[in-house]
């Protein structure tokens, strides 16, 4: 099965392809991207058949390794390990990579750079698959900073629009600050054990230096929030909208936001020998959930209902390694990959159909659109929590572990997450399939729409009940919900629920809030002022101190520049002067005096030899009076 290696390549060598080719040939290439991401996930899918029942994590079916370079005593290794989470992970990424990839044919099909985005779909599919594949952390880091990049590049698709400009430089900024703790992370695990290889790294751990452990463990919370939106890193995830719906659902399912989850699930062995950072990572998420799915209850925007919605239930997933519960949180972390992909591409076809993301402007649907209708409703019924979908069972599980954890306020607040969700879905659904229609135009999806997300909604709707086949892959114990958990989390949906479906009937909308508490309003609008904390804190400071170096740079800098500019030109002047009456002066003195001279001596040779006869007995002749005259004064002397 060492062909299992190579589904991270059939991506990747898809992207090589249609990279160096020119934009018709590209254009009219498309479909090799659902091919090649095709195949990737009939391998995976095969891995997983032939590896069943799975395993345990710590003990791989595969590894290859080359080695890349040497630093030192040290041999820096490319390596990859094909292990029980590494196949569920491959599975999921490339499943859910292929639906997007089918949907897109259509969704894109009229855009002239509609090559281009398959192509860096199919790159950014690759970058998650090698991540889940890697075996060290060196090619982690690699992928996780190539999604970057093609995030990026996917939100910023529409560049010569302000809006999709201004979100990829935010999304690329924000998770790059965050990427610096990963790479701190890296120097300090090198520093503690001497290798970058994650068998080296997780067995050595707990023979580390506590400092150590608390530093690798707070920059690889910090390198997660960043990748997984967590506060207070979450400001770009809800602006990333502004790119192609199916290019979101990718990111905020099973690619971009997943990593984050992912890396700090592998690296558990080492975050469990500080009870400090589980305690972060634990804070951090339940903050974070009740943070998205509080703000979600106030979107109108159906795109951004459901990137408030992501943030919080990866809240929900932070929290539960928060307290050690990695099954718990990979079996959330499968089931969002798909019931939220499917809302996403859904909402792409009621955008499409209806031409706005407004949901007070759709409305009727059902009996436009049935089809999508039922599929949006099965996502739906999955992210609120409603028996007996996927999303159902995961919950539980998180909030069961909760109790198990002895964390009664973070499991209270869990259900105060689990309330507000089901009534944020309650409402939206309410409007945009039962409101008042505004749109007669608004038609069914077409077949390249409803296929991908209704293979979608079939996994949504099975993997609940399969969770003891699949999730005990990774070797571990799967319960069903108690009956009391169960009881709770429902009755908490159903509240939740009966709250949307009263705010719906008496339209009790924003403006309603706005005129009644119009400081909550603003403060939800504004995102509860995080993007106003960093505008103040950050970015305002930034400018100002640019400013205040360009100042010193033109007043100071350029002054002292242009002053010696000056001198220099002075002096320049001067030497000139210096030598054009001095120096030039003289030689031109020197050479007048010369040339009178010339002229008289000039004179004097006329080309007459009887002329130079007469000279020369002149001058003979007064050569001798001036000898006489010299005898006689030495004489009378």
């Amino acid at each position: 099965m060492t062909w299992l290696f190579f589904i991270p390549a059939f991506p990747a060598l898809g992207f090589l392809a249609l990279a160096f080719l020119p934009r018709v040939w590209r254009n009219r290439l498309v479909y090799l991207g659902p091919v090649l991401v095709g195949v990737s996930a009939v391998v995976a899918v095969m891995g997983f058949l032939h590896y069943y029942p799975g395993g345990e994590v710590s003990h791989p079916f595969l590894t290859y390794s080359w080695a890349l370079a040497r630093m030192g005593s040290t041999q820096l290794l490319i390596s990859f390990k094909i292990d029980s989470l590494a196949i569920l992970m491959l599975a999921m990424v490339s499943i859910v990579g292929l639906c997007v990839q089918i949907y897109s044919l259509f969704y894109m099909k009229d855009d002239e750079r509609r090559g281009w985005y398959f192509c860096v779909l199919l790159l950014f599919t690759a970058a998650m698959l090698a991540l889940v594949a890697s075996g060290n952390l060196l090619l982690m880091f690699a992928a996780w900073e190539l999604m970057g990049v093609c995030s990026y590049l996917l939100i910023g698709f529409w560049y010569t629009k302000e809006e999709p400009r201004r979100a990829s430089i935010k999304a690329f900024l924000v998770t790059r600050a965050g990427d610096v703790g990963f790479f701190i992370a890296l120097a300090v695990i090198y520093g503690a054990c001497g290798s970058f290889e994650l068998s080296t790294i997780l067995r050595t751990a707990p023979s580390w230096p506590a400092a150590s452990v608390v530093t690798v463990g707070i920059c690889l919370l910090w390198a997660a929030a960043g990748k997984s939106a967590q506060l207070p890193l979450s400001v770009w995830l809800p602006d990333a909208m502004a790119g192609p719906t199916p290019a979101s659902a990718i990111i905020h399912a099973a690619t971009m936001v997943a990593a984050g989850i992912f890396v700090l699930a592998r690296m558990m062995p080492v975050l469990a020998q500080s009870a400090l950072v589980l305690h972060i990572a634990l804070w951090v998420g339940i903050i974070t959930a009740i943070f998205g799915a509080l703000l979600a209850v106030f979107q109108t925007d159906i795109k951004r209902i459901l990137a408030f919605s992501t943030i919080s239930q990866l809240g929900l997933m932070f929290a539960a390694l928060g307290i050690g519960s990695i099954d718990a949180a990979i079996f959330h972390l499968i089931t969002h990959a798909f019931f939220k992909s499917l809302l996403f591409l859904a909402a792409g076809s009621i955008i499409h159909a209806t031409g706005t993301q407004d949901i007070r402007k759709m409305g009727g649907l059902v009996r436009r659109m049935p089809i999508i209708s039922l599929i949006f409703t099965v996502g739906a019924l999955s992210l609120a929590g409603v028996v007996p979908l996927s999303g159902f069972f995961s919950k539980d599980a998180i909030f069961e572990s909760f109790l198990v954890a002895h964390q009664p306020v973070v499991f209270a607040l869990g259900l105060l997450m689990a309330a507000l969700t089901a009534l944020y879905v309650a409402k939206t659904w309410l409007t945009v399939f039962f409101g008042d229609a505004h749109n007669t135009e608004a038609h069914e999806g077409a077949l390249l729409e409803i296929i991908p997300t209704g293979l979608l909604a079939v996994f949504t709707l099975l993997l609940g009940f399969t969770a003891k086949s699949w999730l005990g892959y990774l070797d571990v114990h799967v319960e069903m919900p108690t009956i009391p958990m169960a009881t709770i989390s429902t009755g908490v949906m159903i509240v939740g629920a009966a709250a949307g479906f009263f705010l719906y009937l008496r339209h009790i909308d924003n403006d309603w809030f706005a005129a009644r508490s119009p400081r909550l309003m603003k403060a939800l609008d504004a995102r509860l002022y995080t993007d106003a904390f960093y505008e103040k804190v950050i970015v305002g400071p930034y400018f100002g101190l640019s400013n205040l170096f360009w100042s010193l740079d033109r007043t100071v800098i350029d002054g002292v520049v242009n002053a010696a500019a000056t001198s220099y030109r002075r002096l320049t002047a001067f030497a000139w002067r210096a030598d054009a009456h001095g120096i030039d002066g003289a030689v031109n003195t020197l050479a007048a005096t010369v040339r009178h001279a010339s002229t008289l001596t000039r004179k004097v040779e006329t080309g007459h030899v009887r002329a130079y006869q007469r000279f020369t007995v002149g001058a003979v002749i007064l050569l001798i009076i001036v000898l006489f005259a010299v005898l006689i004064l030495k004489g009378a002397m």
